[in-house]
């Protein structure tokens, strides 16, 4: 009966050690088996804002059009006398202008412009046997541009403004008997228009580089033709003479037009830089 006892007793913890050596495995099992999320990565992006003004200076190169450009490159006499012409193909200038956004979202601006040009037809061509002849035009105007990516490095642009230009200049015309002439362009009055299309890219958030092309007519209006008033032998005065008339020397319909190729400096005025943070 004691043996007895004993063996069911064995049994009885032989079982129960069993029971807690398999709890003790599942508990190690959990331990094991912890979850380790991910890490997750920020980009940084930079955003300037509208620009409250800006400040554009550039210098051109100008091809004349139409009636300003001069005969096959140099200056021909029949044409200057005749009103065909204004006889000068090439030239240069600069511009100063202020552009002002009309939005807070910056596509629409004002632009006040000041400019300088400056046409000599003898710039490039050596045919000077018949005379040459150069212009200055002074011209201001107010205008409107339209910007499609105002908060970009790259800002692509296109405008329009009416322009007022002063235009004056000088021929010396050489004759046939090789006697020498001076004709003095005194200064004229015209109204015209500038049509331009361009880029700025900013180089930082202040300064940048702009290009640009444009097309000038420069007197569209207040065209007038006068007799050259003799001043002495060699020396006489006339204005532009760009209007219609056959009895005028030197009077003709002539269109102070040209095209010019720009690059400059841009600054940008209160520009502000924003930061966004956007997940990967």
């Amino acid at each position: 009966m004691i043996a007895g006892m004993r063996k069911i007793s064995l049994i009885i913890l032989v079982i129960c050690a069993g029971s807690i050596f398999a709890q003790r495995e599942e508990i190690t099992i959990k331990v094991d088996t912890i979850y380790t999320p991910k890490s997750t990565k920020l980009k940084i992006v930079k955003v300037w804002s509208v620009p409250k003004f800006i400040l554009h200076f550039n210098a051109s190169y100008n091809s004349g059009s139409m009636e300003l450009s001069g005969h096959n490159g140099g200056f021909s006499l029949a044409d200057f006398s005749l009103g065909k012409t204004f006889g000068a193909r090439h030239g240069f200038g600069a511009n100063l202008i202020g552009k002002l956004p009309l939005s807070k979202k910056g596509n629409f601006w004002l632009d006040i412009i000041a400019g300088f040009d400056r046409f000599q037809s003898n710039l490039f061509a050596s045919n000077t046997e018949e005379g040459k002849v150069y212009y200055n035009s002074f011209n201001g105007g107010i205008g409107a541009e339209y910007n499609f990516t105002p908060t970009h490095k790259m800002k692509y642009y296109i405008g329009l403004n009416p322009l007022v230009s002063v235009i004056s200049g000088k021929s010396q015309l050489t004759n046939p008997d090789n006697n020498r002439i001076d004709v003095k362009i005194k200064s004229s009055v015209r109204i015209g228009y500038s049509a331009f299309v361009g880029f700025e890219y900013a180089f930082e958030k202040s300064v940048g580089l702009n290009v640009g092309l444009k097309f000038t007519h420069a007197n569209l209006l207040l065209k007038k033709s006068e007799v050259a008033v003799q001043e002495s032998d060699a020396n006489s005065t006339m204005p532009l003479n760009d209007a219609a008339a056959d009895e005028i020397q030197f009077a003709g319909w002539k269109q102070f037009a040209y095209f010019s190729g720009s690059v400059g400096f841009s600054y940008f005025f209160g520009v502000k830089e924003k930061r966004y943070k956007i997940p990967n």
